[in-house]
């Protein structure tokens, strides 16, 4: 089978017992990879209502059909399990390093159940598996455990995916980090690695992709990297990567400000995109040309290690304005504190904005804090804090425990201070300033999430880009206001990123505005494949993955009241010229039940229809739904 290594590992972690299946082809056009696939196997393999941090979980790291080719933004892997922070499916990708060494070394995933009796890891290497004992590596940071693997094993160019020592004492939000700079940062997945004693996956392979056309992949391979060369836009990007998003949310009013009071920040020009030229440089993954990836310029400070990366807009924006901090050395302290203990900035940026307007409303005391001084724009505080969380002492425990359990134990009214759907922190994107994500933020079925659909944008200008045009957009849309058009976007689009998610491609290289089309990334995996698909078989692979994730979720026992956005989103802004702006509350309403209806989710507690399920082949899963 060509694209594909053939082989999935199946590990007990309980009984130390493996099992490598077989899929034949009919599965992998089915599932094709990512998440879809990771979903797949938790859905089969997990008891309902199983903790998720208890060895019933299912944790799939699994990889596409375009990994470890040549192609620009292909290296990417997801990482799938029922959340511990939102008790949600969650699917957390990734990029780096790790997915293509999976790929030579011959699997295309591994599908862990159980609890090992001690801590151990799991070392994969050209077809061959076993666990070894991970006890020298338990409690350390990640760089030193990443180091000792790498020498027991005697082989420096070994990829190791782990968490740290943040999943080990079970923070809701710990990673999973590969080459101690790419995570899949979101949900917890570290956690539950932790929670499995499993410290870490290394892997090292040899066997190169066998592909249909290689041909064909060098020749987009290389169109893609003179594109990056030669086009203004993704050259640009390459130079600044995501903070680029810092200048355009200051133009929009939409920089999140104050624990998401306010969408301007008085310190804004201290973190401009031309501002982190002077800290920050490019890095990249695997065989990607648009090098997006941002790392820390040891030449510039030595205040900060620049082995574990650095900072990304979504860093930036959590523990920068929304903390009132604008000391882009602090920024990046945060940012080497989160790597080195392998825990989410999104989701500690938003749980210390929630504290510091908690303190302020007298809801928390500094002797609660460990005496820590936690007002906004306290960057020295907020190290010290970060430090506590990693290492799970003190108020650091609590603070792993994400701002939505925190305001349950504080009581009187904290929930008005909060910035989470289905438990999970907003990233640094508003609302209010992009209308389409209250959907988006809502309805995604593992919680607030950015990088699930094409932001208003797309539409807020003539003249719309092709690929815009032809998902049927023909007209500009005010990005600011919530209407039926933006539940379009958010379905439509929201299926071409899921089946992003699910070939295992990055967003950045093979989006609606990047280096790639849609009809690439077809092109792409029939000449890795074989296959002779198109977009419309593939753009119900992604739905397939959209539908089975809502289905876990209701099986689980999330129902419609979870698709809502917490009262902050309905609170006017103050300041600037989104000064008054809030999502109004019957536009969202509106918007809301025209998606269900889109999306076929008109069952009971919003479940996906019969109908709907049978249309996307999932019978068995439709079989499921029904003894609800």
């Amino acid at each position: 089978m060509k694209g594909y290594a053939g082989q999935i590992l199946h590990v007990d972690l309980t009984t130390g017992s493996f099992e490598v299946e077989k899929p034949d082809e009919a599965f992998y056009r089915a599932y094709i990879g990512g998440s879809c696939m990771g979903t797949y196997y938790v859905l089969h393999e997990m008891p309902r209502h199983a903790d998720a941090l208890s060895p019933e979980n299912v944790l799939v790291f699994s990889v596409g059909p375009l990994t470890g080719t040549s192609l620009s933004g292909a290296a990417r892997h997801a990482v799938t399990a029922k959340s511990p922070l939102t008790n949600s499916i969650c699917a957390s990708e990734g990029g780096g390093y790790w997915a293509p060494e999976l790929r030579w070394a011959g699997f295309d995933g591994i599908v862990i159940t159980g609890r090992a009796p001690k801590p151990c890891y799991l070392w994969i290497h050209d077809g061959e598996y076993e666990l070894r004992d991970a006890s020298a590596m338990w409690g350390k940071e990640t760089g030193e455990a990443q180091e000792l693997i790498r020498q027991e094993l005697n082989d420096s160019r070994i990829r190791v995916a782990q968490t740290g020592p943040a999943g080990e004492n079970l923070c809701l939000y710990a990673n999973v980090v590969n080459e101690l700079a790419h995570f899949n940062g979101r949900g917890g997945m570290g956690a539950v690695m932790g929670s499995k004693n499993l410290r870490a996956i290394a892997v090292r392979g040899t066997h190169k992709n066998e592909l249909a056309d290689r041909e064909a992949i060098m020749e987009l391979a290389k169109r893609g990297a003179m594109q990056v060369k030669n086009d203004p836009g993704p050259a640009g990007f390459k130079e600044v990567g995501t903070n680029n998003c810092v200048d355009a949310h200051i133009a929009m009013g939409g920089l999140p400000t104050r624990n998401w009071s306010s969408g301007v920040f008085e310190g804004q020009d201290q973190l401009s995109t031309e501002a982190w030229k002077s800290v920050i440089k490019p890095g990249t993954c695997f065989a990607c040309a648009q090098s997006c990836k941002r790392h820390v310029d040891g030449s510039k400070t030595d205040k900060v290690d620049p082995k574990y990366g650095g900072p990304e807009y979504e860093t930036v924006g959590m523990c920068g304005p929304n903390l009132c901090i604008s000391d882009k050395i602090a920024i990046c302290k945060i940012n080497e504190i989160a790597a080195r203990y392998a825990f989410d900035t999104i989701s500690f940026g938003v749980t210390v904005g929630f504290l510091m307007e908690c303190h302020e409303k007298g809801l928390l005391t500094r002797e609660q804090m460990d005496g820590l001084d936690l007002r906004f724009g306290n960057a020295e505080a907020v190290i010290a804090l970060a430090e506590k969380t990693g290492r799970g002492e003190g108020f650091g425990k609590e603070v792993a425990l994400g701002s939505a359990r925190l305001a349950e134990k504080l009581g009187n009214g904290a929930q008005a201070y909060l910035a989470t759907v289905k438990n999970r922190e907003f990233p640094a994107h508003m609302p209010q300033a992009k209308a389409s994500l209250a959907l988006a933020y809502a309805l995604t079925p593992f919680g607030a999430d950015h990088v699930t659909v094409e932001m208003d944008p797309a539409i807020g200008a003539l003249p719309l880009s092709d690929t815009m045009k032809s998902l049927g957009f023909d007209r500009a849309e005010d990005p600011y206001e919530l209407n039926l058009e933006k539940s379009k976007l958010f379905w439509r689009t929201q299926l071409m990123y899921s089946l992003m998610d699910t070939a295992c491609t990055c967003l950045l290289a093979w989006g609606m505005w990047t280096i790639y089309s849609p009809d690439d990334l077809v092109y792409a995996i029939n000449a890795a494949t074989g296959w002779k698909t198109n977009l419309y078989e593939m753009l119900m692979v992604g739905e397939r993955r959209l539908q089975m994730m809502r289905a876990f979720n209701v099986l689980e026992g999330l129902t419609d009241d979870d698709d809502t956005l917490p009262a902050k989103m309905f609170t006017p802004l103050q300041g600037g010229i989104t000064d008054g702006f809030k999502i109004d509350t019957e536009a969202f309403a509106k918007a809301r039940e025209f998606f269900y209806q889109m999306a076929g989710w008109t069952g009971e507690n919003g479940a996906p229809t019969t109908a709907r399920l049978l249309s996307l082949n999932l019978d068995w899963l439709a079989e499921r739904m029904q003894s609800l």
